[in-house]
């Protein structure tokens, strides 16, 4: 399922079923939502990243039927970010935090490229019906990217 709307603040939503979907192409199709949504903005490179690494945390901890991404523009202080979210069904006990693999581990490092994207501007939560929840916020402009939130 997928909805667009042209028109701030939302720039697409789409969910993806897990049994009509094989797991490990949900990344690449949500990179693939993003370029659609975003056409060649200076900054899709880096929300592609986000996207992907979000999505496949969702995807391997998660475990759950579905998984939602939303992208919208938001104003938080003067400033213009994109929000990227990512939700899953929240049946993973464990919290999403960067962590640190060991040297010879070919995973675990993806919290850290989202932090270091974002400026440290991301968080996780679980909604009121329990669902994990985990965003970034992104400047639009790539030039706004020093700084982070402040």
């Amino acid at each position: 399922m997928t909805t667009t709307v042209s028109d701030p603040p939302y720039a697409g939503i789409k969910i993806w079923l897990t049994r009509e979907v094989e797991a490990s192409r949900i990344p690449a199709l949500a990179r693939r939502e993003l370029r659609g949504w975003m056409g060649d903005h200076p900054v899709l490179a880096d929300l592609e990243l986000i996207a992907s690494e979000l999505v496949t945390n969702a995807v391997v901890h998660g475990a759950g039927p579905w998984v939602r991404m939303s992208l919208r523009s938001v104003e938080e202080r003067e400033r213009r970010y994109w929000r990227l979210t990512v939700v899953d069904p929240g049946r993973s006990a464990s919290v999403p935090m960067p962590r640190t693999p060991d040297p010879g581990e070919r995973t675990g490092r993806g919290l850290w490229l989202v932090d270091a994207l974002t400026n440290g501007c991301w968080e996780t939560a679980v909604t009121r019906v329990g669902e994990r929840m985990v965003w970034a916020l992104l400047p639009r402009q790539a030039s706004d990217r020093s700084g982070g939130r402040g």
